[in-house]
């Protein structure tokens, strides 16, 4: 008899444990993928004929897929953000960062762009330059450096890498 109950016990738990069939149809466009990635401060630089900048922010990169992780913000350009800042190990091809800053007394304006080519991950600096353009650099070296991407006396944009 105890042993007719605790059958019908296993079989009867075991029929609430349904599970849907695997189908190919899934709301889950790709599968996560582990993307290694070191934590960064930030920091800007309004460059000549770039206004005064109050306040940015900048988005966690997105190294495939749409745009929407986390955002690290700053005040205006010349210190550096101790933000954790997290910036994936590996610089990929079209790795792309929104970025978001208040120039002057206007409005805020939020722009995408790519991250230029680095070869380790380290402080992320963001540029603005004159018409509200920006770029976003990871570098080992000071924007004050020779070896930097950016002179700090540039006054137009480099082009955008893909």
């Amino acid at each position: 008899m105890k042993k007719r109950l605790l059958l019908l016990s296993i079989v009867a738990l075991t029929a609430c444990n349904t599970t849907r069939p695997i189908t190919t149809e899934s709301n889950v466009e790709k599968p996560y993928v582990h993307i290694p990635r070191t934590y960064v401060s930030i920091s800007c630089v309004s460059h000549d004929g770039a206004p005064y900048i109050s306040d940015f922010s900048i988005e966690e990169p997105i190294v495939s897929g749409p745009l929407g992780g986390k955002f690290a913000y700053g005040a205006s350009c010349g210190g550096i953000i101790a933000a954790g800042y997290a910036l994936p190990e590996k610089w990929t091809p079209g790795m792309k960062v929104r970025v978001r800053w208040k120039p002057d007394s206007r409005e805020w304006i939020e722009k995408t762009t790519n991250i230029l080519r680095y070869e380790k991950a380290n402080r992320i600096t963001v540029h603005f330059f004159a018409d509200d353009q920006v770029r976003v650099v990871s570098s080992l070296y000071y924007p004050e450096s020779k070896y930097y991407p950016i002179l700090e006396n540039t006054t137009v944009p480099p082009p955008e890498e893909e």
